[in-house]
């Protein structure tokens, strides 16, 4: 990733929050991802360029990414601006100018938009519920728990358990699709937020693990359609401002 900084703005901070942003099918960090090509911020202004595995991934996926990269930063102190760009995307062209005017996908496909995204954010953030909850429940099977006790946890139980990052993420996908987060609420529930009983969980942990299965292997897919393009361009000879590095 090139950036290049203002000497006045927290580079730390910019990308935790970029880091935020997530590819909607693959529940990951756009950042981990390596989409993110460059950045530049200066003058109160944001420049993003989106570099994603192939000109053609799906348009709505690259304007969910592009314009939750704006709606990200534009949250932070100091950015009153931001640019996204999309490279060489077939749609680059209606999709930067829509989001960086503020514009809904419907707005800028109609034919496309029905009801615009929401509907396909929820249908993700419930696939990353399942794939985080996979994660969670393949850890308390190993810790040697048997159906009974996994089925009895609530979710204060589980935020004493190790592996603390797992449960947290967890929990943040819980809390946004809605689900009850208190302490005394059961820690393992369907996406219904009813609890899995015991004589069930087995099979619901294999149902679940192969979405998790699953979307691992697209995002390898993915990592290396991306290394492969990556390694195929030619260096550019971008001049960089002062405080400009790469980072690998």
């Amino acid at each position: 990733m090139l950036t290049d900084f203002d000497a006045d703005q927290n580079s730390a901070v910019i990308l935790a929050r970029l880091a935020t942003v997530l590819d909607p099918e693959l529940d990951e960090s756009i950042v981990e991802l390596g989409f993110i090509h460059a950045l530049r911020v200066y003058d109160r202004q944001a420049y993003v360029t989106l570099e994603l595995p192939t000109s053609w991934c799906a348009m709505n996926f690259a304007f969910i990414m592009a314009e939750d990269v704006r709606k990200s930063l534009l949250t932070l102190d100091g950015i009153e601006r931001v640019t996204v760009r999309l490279g060489d995307h077939c749609a680059a062209a209606e999709i930067e100018a829509a989001v960086n005017d503020g514009k809904p996908f419907s707005a800028v496909f109609p034919s496309e938009g029905g009801v615009g995204l929401t509907t396909l954010r929820i249908t993700f953030l419930r696939k990353g519920f399942l794939v985080r909850q996979e994660r969670l429940l393949h850890g308390l099977r190993k810790s040697g728990r048997s159906p009974d006790e996994i089925s009895a946890l609530c979710v204060s139980d589980g935020l004493r358990e190790p592996g603390d990052e797992v449960v947290h993420r967890y929990l943040e996908r819980r809390a946004e699709l809605g689900m009850d987060c208190s302490p005394a609420a059961p820690l393992v529930v369907d996406q219904s937020g009813a609890s899995v009983p015991a004589e069930q969980l087995d099979a619901y942990y294999q149902q679940i693990r192969t979405v998790r299965v699953s979307m691992e292997a697209n995002g390898a897919f993915c990592r290396a359609v991306l290394a492969k393009r990556a390694a195929s361009n030619q260096p550019s000879t971008t001049t960089n401002r002062g405080n400009a590095h790469v980072q690998s």
